[in-house]
């Protein structure tokens, strides 16, 4: 009876979320706020208190550090996941001390039983025994497999593969590369000469159970190697007789990355054009799987597409997301400039429906000329579609009626797309959206441009269960939150509580790095902006804010599965703004990886901008799902088959797991559900049912 009781207890505390450690690094602060210095940082983590570590549920923690900047050329990828069929997770990072040499793929793993991640990993971690660079994680069945380039140009040249048959430590990696089969190339860094290269690079991978989906490009577009940049250079990868500078391979393996069943399919029968093919470059990509089901997501200038394949890579179709033919070809007159494509992301929901989210970057083409002008130091929002809604059209997408030269006037405000599904940029200070302000910081060329050419808000994932869609992303702070010296990032999540069909960003928007150990500001003085319509001015004073912790926060990305509706957010951090991208790659100051553990059910209470203007941001208050009632029979079950009623007509989600978190049996129904426990192990196990608007949890016993 003791150790029933006990057991019992256990299982009760572990149905609820623990607190965790909190960790950050002591960093060496120099007068003003915000500025980093060229001092020594110490990598020893220290407790802290955090004014929302209290609240149950709220998770976050760091677990690596690096000194290489460049995290990804475009999209943000797949590198932090859940382990299937568990809460266990992990989440990889490109690593890198001062020199290319040491650059590798850094993991760690979250811990269910102690709800807490590994320890902190140096920035000379690294998995693979080669340099090797913007590695990806997935789980397999049994295993794991992570994939990086080697950065390569030969023979030699490929995917980096690690893989082995246990979880989190347990077992050594098995490694080799990945190789194209071998094709002429002409490449800038060697001036014309040619030269056979097996050369593939950036994976973009997604895994279910033992199926590895990656898909990489061939060698990088060869600028250099010709004066006419509206042709393309006459050696690379054939297909169809056509030569490609650069041109997607999909790849597929059915035992977890050791050998590959499809290797080197191209898109080009299915539908993918030829100019599509020749622009994809590094990273301008995403890939997500459910069952079958996969699709892979590519941007060009300035469309979006995804080939999508519903029979598990054998066969594939081109579907548009937003293709501007009238940007194609050298134009006669000036093109009206209008949002074209910065970064993109793609999901499949449970329903099998396809949700695409890509930032908005002004785009704009001159008479006679075969190039795009993209002006992403002007905020452009998000744009948001499904796979119930037709192509986008461009005139939806109309961002500014100023002339060309007006779009240098950061003061000027743009008239921005009547798209339905138009997501305006955040402001954390609580205008209708994001402004350049005269009063505030520029963004000059050689001062915080690492994000410029993708657009202003960008880095966008999205997640999407039971009627409600999640995006994640990063975007710059309103002056003064931002310093003199160049803006700021912060890190947030917008909810949509209605599939998708409306956004309110100031009510349903989460500042996910406004934390003390992060981001923290006085705002007891602060007054909401007020609109004068006859001037059209706003009135405010950014003299009533006084920032305490100041860091940039940036390069989010947001675990593609979700489990018992746990999410994980994965982002670095620095004391101040990340460098110019033209700049050195390896940064004197480390960029500390951070990790974040949220239910997700629980961001319409997290949602906290109005209450962060207020200063009443101290804790999340929580409100609890309401309780719909269910009957568990026979309890306690010997064998055979356990009943469970609910008391409802909606569908519902029931999962048991047992005293560990691990989940046993899950099922969707709507009707009286039946549980066959005759291969359980004996013991205490938590039997929880959800519907869109209730949950319950009742303890089951199994003798």
């Amino acid at each position: 009876m003791a150790v029933a009781l006990c057991t019992s207890l256990i299982a009760q505390n572990l149905s609820k979320p623990l607190n965790v450690k909190h960790q950050r690094a002591p960093m060496h602060r120099s007068a003003e706020v915000g500025v980093g210095t060229q001092e020594a940082v110490s990598t020893i983590p220290m407790q802290r208190g955090s004014m929302v570590q209290n609240n149950p549920g709220y998770y976050l923690e760091w677990v690596g550090l690096t000194h290489y900047n460049v995290v990804t050329n475009s999209n943000a990828r797949n590198t932090i996941s859940f382990r299937p069929n568990s809460q266990d997770a992990a989440l990889v990072w490109t690593t890198g001390a001062n020199s290319n040499p040491t650059r590798g793929t850094g993991v760690n793993y979250y811990d269910m039983t102690n709800r807490s991640w590994g320890e902190v990993q140096g920035a000379e971690a690294r998995i693979e025994s080669v340099r090797t660079g913007w590695g990806e994680h997935g789980f397999t069945a049994q295993g794991e497999i992570v994939v990086a380039h080697n950065g390569l140009s030969n023979l030699d040249a490929g995917i980096v593969v690690n893989t082995r048959d246990n979880f989190g430590g347990d077992g050594e990696w098995t490694q080799y590369v990945l190789k194209c089969t071998p094709y002429p190339f002409s490449a800038h860094w060697s001036g014309s000469n040619i030269y056979e290269t097996t050369g593939i690079q950036w994976p973009t991978m997604a895994t279910n159970g033992n199926t590895v989906h990656l898909v990489v490009v061939t060698e990088q577009y060869p600028v250099e190697t010709t004066t006419d940049y509206c042709n393309y250079p006459p050696f690379g990868y054939e297909i169809a007789g056509d030569l490609y500078g650069s041109v997607p391979l999909y790849y597929r393996s059915s035992d977890g990355g050791k050998t590959w069943d499809i290797k080197e399919h191209n898109f080009h029968a299915e539908g993918m054009t030829k100019d599509e093919m020749r622009e994809i470059g590094g990273d301008a990509y995403s890939i997500a799987v459910r069952d079958n089901h996969v699709v892979f997501l590519y941007n060009t200038d300035p469309g979006l597409c995804y080939m999508e394949s519903v029979d598990n890579g054998e066969t594939w179709v081109r579907k548009v997301v937003y293709a501007d033919d009238a940007f194609s070809g050298t134009p006669t007159v000036n093109q009206e400039p209008r949002l074209g494509v910065g970064t993109s992301t793609i999901y499949i929901d449970e329903n099998h429906k396809v949700h695409v989210v890509f930032s908005g970057k002004p785009f704009l083409k001159d008479a006679g000329d075969c190039g795009l002008y993209g002006w992403g130091g002007i905020p452009g929002g998000f744009v948001y579609w499904n796979s119930d809604h037709d192509p986008i059209d461009w005139k939806e997408l109309t961002a500014y009626s100023e002339n060309r030269q007006n779009m240098y006037l950061y003061d000027t405000l743009h008239k921005y797309p009547k798209y339905k599904y138009f997501i305006p940029n955040v402001s954390v200070l609580g205008f209708p959206q994001f402004y350049f302000w005269t009063s505030g910081p520029s963004w000059p060329e050689g001062n915080a441009a690492s994000f410029r050419n993708n657009g202003f808000s960008i880095y966008p994932r999205v997640v999407a269960q039971d009627g409600k869609v999640y995006i994640s992303y990063q975007s710059p702070l309103d002056f003064p939150l931002s310093t003199n010296s160049g803006f700021l990032r912060g890190i947030f999540v917008t909810t949509s509580l209605d599939g998708g069909e409306t956004w309110n960003v100031d009510t349903n928007t989460s500042w996910v790095s406004y934390n003390p150990d992060l981001f923290q500001a006085n705002w007891d003085a602060w007054e909401e902006p007020i609109y004068h319509p006859a001037e059209d001015a706003w009135e405010w004073d950014p003299n009533n804010i006084i920032v305490g912790t100041r860091t940039e926060n940036a390069y989010p990305t947001m675990s593609s599965n979700i489990k018992d509706w746990q999410i994980l957010l994965q982002w670095y951090s620095q004391e101040s703004a990340f460098g110019p991208s033209n700049g050195p790659v390896f940064q004197f100051d480390p960029l500390l990886v951070y990790a974040f553990h949220h239910p997700l059910w629980k961001f319409p209470e997290y949602n906290n901008l109005p209450e962060i203007r207020k200063g009443l941001w101290n804790k999340i208050v929580e409100t609890p799902k309401p309780v719909i009632n269910a009957k568990i029979y026979p309890n306690p079950a010997v064998d055979g088959i356990v009943n469970v009623k609910v008391d409802t007509e909606a569908p519902y989600t029931l999962t048991v797991t047992n005293i560990m978190g691990q989940v046993v049996y899950s099922t969707k129904t709507q009707n009286e559900a039946k549980v066959n426990v005759s291969n359980f192990v004996p013991g205490i196990y938590i039997v929880n049912v959800r519907t869109n608007n209730a949950t319950t949890s009742q303890k089951l016993i199994v003798r």
